[in-house]
């Protein structure tokens, strides 16, 4: 509408430039046609950036995209207190990516995981599988370089709801210790933190309908609620790197 009414001011000064021009000169064939050229050339004129402007605010549109994905996720937990060898687990995700601003995606995320891990128990140094099930949602911003569609830098903050450390041979090792010199009722150990907030970085690369993702997830507070055999907190943050792809539609 408002380019119709620009369009309109534009030909009506045109025209009543050209009528007063032909007031004070002869009503000439001649006359007639180069008033009809400048208001063609005018209107061609205003329709071409018309065109222009319409053709580039469709370069950067992107309507929102429903994705489907898994990663392979490499597990550990920071501490002081324990030592933690990283282990390979799976989670299976569902997104939606929508276009935020020309440079920017926003990314809703809501992932299943099970990551896996392993410790060592005191005294035989036997290895002691362990593992988590839980659920991560995440929010974040990507910002697309150079505003292409093919490769985003990602961050921002993830919700994740954790179930128990589970034991992989609880009935041989429930009973144990782990923690070398200020042992740890692995027991104790499996009390986790039923909610943590999350800090995510990483990127995206691909098309349109299919993107490889690598993010690194770390946890913003202490992750462990137990205690060691003397009454002491033990710390831990999760951490974890997930490597995958996401199919959209």
């Amino acid at each position: 509408m408002k380019n119709t009414v620009l369009l309109l001011v534009i030909l009506a000064s045109v025209f009543t430039s050209s009528a007063q021009e032909l007031l004070d000169a002869p009503f000439t064939n001649a006359a007639i046609t180069d008033v009809g050229n400048a208001i063609f050339e005018t209107s061609m004129h205003q329709n071409s950036s018309s065109v222009n402007y319409v053709a580039m605010s469709r370069k950067y549109s992107y309507n929102n995209r429903l994705g489907l994905g898994g990663d392979a996720t490499f597990f550990n937990i920071i501490s002081d207190d324990v030592d933690v060898a990283q282990g390979t687990g799976w989670s299976a995700n569902f997104e939606t990516r929508g276009d935020f601003r020309d440079d920017f995606d926003l990314i809703y995320s809501l992932g299943i995981f099970n990551h896996n891990f392993s410790v060592n128990e005191n005294f035989t140094n036997n290895k002691i599988d362990m593992s988590m099930i839980g659920v991560e949602i995440k929010f974040l911003l990507a910002w697309k370089i150079a505003q292409s569609d093919y490769f985003s830098i990602e961050a921002g903050p993830a919700l994740q709801l954790n179930g128990e450390l589970k034991i992989g041979n609880e009935d041989r090792y429930e009973e144990s210790f782990i923690g070398g010199l200020n042992p740890i009722a692995l027991k104790e150990f499996q009390n986790t933190m039923p909610v943590n907030l999350n800090g995510v970085i990483g990127f995206s690369a691909g098309a349109r309908n299919f993107r490889a993702t690598v993010h690194y997830h770390y946890s913003l507070v202490d992750s462990l609620t137990g205690t060691n055999l003397i009454g002491d907190d033990i710390d831990g943050n999760f951490s974890f790197l997930s490597v995958g792809a996401r199919f959209y539609f």
